[in-house]
């Protein structure tokens, strides 16, 4: 079956399936143990039920009514392509991205004040992960590494070995 707000979940499935109860006579301990819900689900169905005729329908759970979210998402998918450019061709002197950096972003293309914490949940749902670059010396040497393991870290660990402190 299908809603305005498209198919049905499995909680709108078992508010059906005990609407149709609650019409048939089903008392509301019945009706609990055979959807699998409590007591006072079915209590609050009810009282819906009896509230909008009878009408099953009425269980249907409704879209959500808080403030619509300030960042669209074609305006995230905005911000995806701008944090994928990287963060110095936004202005920035490296190319790590910060909250706040990404906050600024948004705060210079759209006008939308939004704070580091609420961009840090954000992130994922652009598809991307927060993670800190990997930084590595432009001047690392796997030879020199190698040669400083095999000649001064085995002079250094024998000389812990012979001291005083063990």
């Amino acid at each position: 079956m299908n809603t305005k707000q498209g198919s049905l979940s499995p909680q709108d499935i078992k508010r059906f399936q005990g609407g149709e109860l609650i019409l048939q006579g089903y008392d509301n301990a019945e009706i609990a143990d055979i959807v699998g819900v409590t007591e006072r689900s079915v209590k609050n169905w009810r009282r819906t039920l009896k509230a909008n005729k009878d009408n099953l329908h009425a269980l249907v759970r409704k879209q959500g009514s808080g403030r619509l979210p300030k960042l669209t998402a074609k305006r995230k998918s905005q911000i995806k392509k701008i944090v994928l450019v990287g963060a110095q061709a936004s202005g920035f002197a490296d190319e790590r991205w910060t909250s706040k950096r990404i906050a600024a972003v948004i705060r210079k293309t759209f006008k939308i004040d939004f704070s580091a914490s609420s961009t840090r949940r954000m992130v994922p749902t652009l598809g991307l992960s927060p993670q800190m670059p990997v930084v590595k010396s432009h001047k690392h040497s796997n030879g020199e590494v190698l040669r400083w393991s095999r000649q001064v870290w085995k002079r250094i660990k024998k000389k812990r070995r012979n001291s005083a402190f063990p």
